[in-house]
């Protein structure tokens, strides 16, 4: 923040170094040396100065630099001098009117440039040396002292600006912290001692506040550095046993911080206030939204570049446990919104190297999965598999559980193959161990199915859903959810084989129960109504698909957002449904947007994006726009073929051929 005045002339102007008391005290004295001062024989100490500065009856003009919350204490009185702040602490603004208050923002990035050209001695015109500069300073995010820095060492030869990047991203540390780089400006600080010296002050403060606040810092350092939310505290506090003064409920963390009150619900003061000194030094910035913090990326890095190996081990530590814990499995609108806002913090943490944690690991996978993620829950679930068979064994439940968890992250990706030969092992392992009644050997048999299905194995899948389902209605009754799930999958099979009538009536039942049972927001409910809104579509009640279908991606924007692959699919479903009643424009309009999102989220080849790619090309085919529908068509059949096999229903309809 810089805080100025503006005047037409100054006779003295004054610099003083005022980012601590002692430097302030310095620099003052540093003024009795000023040959007007020596002859009114100002003596060299910061009182004296003050005095003299007080009683001059010419204007004067001092720059306080780099100010603290102290600065107001070396204010000389009168009405002849004038004062500029430049600080990073937003708190000084006080000392100013609103319309002397001017925030400087980022440097642009034509700025940064040439500002990097210059302090490089390079040619400010060359447009090569123009497109070289450009890379880094997008990497120094545009920060003028890191920028005049890498300028400094590009003039001394350490390297070129052509491999300025590939030494920074080896050497970062040593390149921001050499102070033989002061840069061009002669500012005097390295990047990294900049901010070295806001982490000394806040030490020095030695209270409990600064503690915190050095703890907060230290943990925030290794989630994303944007939008860091207070939430991830108060969940965290909540979800954890209650924590002590001997017994933090997160080792590593200060109790204080996930204090709850009474009522059981987080105490946010102690954590606020640390934030609070954080917010005085600049390292936090607060967004427009209450509660959520954020810092500058090179901040970020200099924070756990700061620490030493011991320190990065324990805060990575820290970090995991604590984001992990703000993670619940809750299933309301809120559960769902907060789980989306972690996926930044989860894949930066995925980034450090922590202890494996079965739990926490468990936790992020789902994150992923909701997401739509499936190559990061893939990689959780691998991970995972690979320790529990380590320790458990192979046989163990929790084993077989996550190769079940596995196995559904190659469904969701396609890849049938790789999902039936899991679930197959899963499920003669649970024969063996325990029985043919039992719950998960049960789940076994319905995952099986469900991969037989997506393979156009329409037989085979109906065979065991009917199995599982008489089971489970002997077991555990007509209305239990898991019960539910069985009639569900039976009715998806009937509607496979065309059998629309079979399909409807079990539906209607399974949404009436799990509106009654889970409520009309449950995922599952969702699940049924969208279900049921497709057996409509194909027997030509196109009227009472489309309400389903409204009503079901309105829930989903709501509770999971534009890009999840379940608001995809709903937007997919009524996309449909318009088509089918000849709203074309309104067909393609949906589609273009679910074939969009989901070539960026789940990728070209996915089995989802290639059934987009189909429908768009039968929207643009039903209104004369031949050849991009073909050109669409050949680029689905082609990918189907090498996904697939020709032999697939899928590869099938593509060809025009029966389905």
């Amino acid at each position: 923040m810089l805080s100025f005045i503006i005047l037409d002339r100054f006779w003295r102007v004054f610099w003083v170094d005022a980012s601590t008391a002692e430097t302030t005290e310095l620099s003052l004295q540093d003024i009795a040396t000023d040959r007007d001062a020596r002859v009114s024989e100002v003596e060299r100490s910061a009182k004296s100065v003050l005095q003299w500065l007080s009683s001059m009856e010419d204007d004067w003009l001092i720059v306080f630099d780099n100010a603290s919350d102290g600065v107001s204490e070396y204010m000389p009185m009168g009405n002849r001098g004038n004062f500029l702040f430049t600080s990073r602490n937003p708190n000084l603004a006080r000392l100013v009117s609103a319309e002397d208050d001017v925030e400087v923002g980022d440097m642009e990035e034509e700025d940064a440039i040439l500002l990097l050209l210059r302090s490089s001695r390079l040619g400010e015109t060359s447009t090569q040396a123009k497109e070289a500069a450009r890379p880094i300073v997008k990497e120094l995010c545009c920060l003028p002292l890191a920028i005049d820095q890498a300028g400094a060492a590009i003039m001394s030869g350490l390297c070129s600006i052509d491999d300025y990047l590939y030494r920074y991203r080896q050497h970062r540390q040593d390149l921001l912290t050499d102070y033989s780089f002061k840069g061009a400006s002669n500012y005097g600080r390295a990047v990294y001692a900049t901010w070295d010296l806001s982490f000394k002050a806040i030490r020095e403060m030695g209270s409990r506040d600064a503690e915190h606040a050095i703890s907060i810092m230290q943990t925030f350092a290794f989630f994303h550095h944007e939008n860091i939310g207070e939430d991830i505290i108060k969940r965290a506090a909540e979800a954890v046993e209650r924590p002590t003064e001997e017994a933090g409920g997160i080792s590593g963390f200060p109790p204080q911080l996930l204090q709850l009150d009474e009522a059981g619900t987080w105490d946010p003061l102690f954590f606020r206030k640390g934030i609070r000194i954080l917010l005085s030094f600049s390292l936090l910035r607060k967004t427009a939204r209450d509660g959520i913090y954020s810092s500058h990326p090179l901040v970020h890095c200099w924070s756990r570049d700061s620490m030493s190996k011991e320190e990065l081990q324990t805060c990575v530590s820290v970090a995991s446990t604590l984001l992990s814990s703000s993670i619940t499995s809750g299933y309301t609108s809120e559960d769902f919104a907060y789980r989306r806002t972690v996926i930044p913090h989860v894949k930066a943490l995925g980034n450090q190297t922590s202890p494996y944690d079965d739990m926490r690991s468990q936790k992020f996978a789902l994150v992923f999965h909701e997401a739509g993620h499936w190559k990061g829950a893939e990689e959780l679930h691998i991970q995972n598999l690979k320790m529990r068979k380590t320790v458990l064994g192979e046989e163990h439940p929790d084993t077989l559980r996550c190769m079940d968890n596995l196995a559904s992250m190659y469904q969701y990706q396609g890849q049938w193959h790789q999902a039936e030969e899991l679930q197959l092992r899963v499920l003669e392992m649970r024969r063996k161990l325990l029985g043919e009644e039992h719950p998960d050997t049960l789940g076994s048999m319905g995952n099986l199915a469900s991969t037989y299905r997506a393979q156009g194995r329409w037989k085979e899948a109906e065979e065991l859903q009917a199995q599982v389902l008489l089971t489970h209605k002997k077991l555990l009754g007509e209305e239990h959810p898991v019960t539910l799930i069985s009639i569900a999958n039976l009715a998806l099979t009937y509607w496979n084989l065309g059998q629309w009538k079979e399909a409807e009536e079990l539906q209607v039942r399974v949404l009436e129960m799990r509106r009654k049972v889970l409520g009309e927001e449950h995922p599952a409910t969702l699940g049924s109504m969208g279900n049921l809104a497709l057996t409509y579509g194909n027997q030509g009640r196109w009227k009472a698909a489309e309400k389903l279908q409204v009503q079901v991606l309105q829930t989903h924007k709501k509770l999971l957002g534009e890009e999840h692959p379940d608001t995809l699919r709903s937007m997919g479903n009524l996309s449909s449904t318009f088509a089918n009643q000849g709203q074309w424009k309104e067909a393609e309009k949906l589609e273009f947007q679910v074939l969009e999102m989901r070539s960026k989220v789940l990728g070209e080849e996915h089995p989802d994006t290639l059934s987009s790619m189909d429908n768009f090309a039968f929207i643009c085919g039903n209104q004369g726009r031949w050849k991009q529908a073909e050109q669409l068509r050949l680029r689905v059949l082609e990918m189907r073929r090498k996904l697939l096999g020709e032999e697939h229903p899928d590869t099938l309809r593509s060809m025009g051929g029966p389905a």
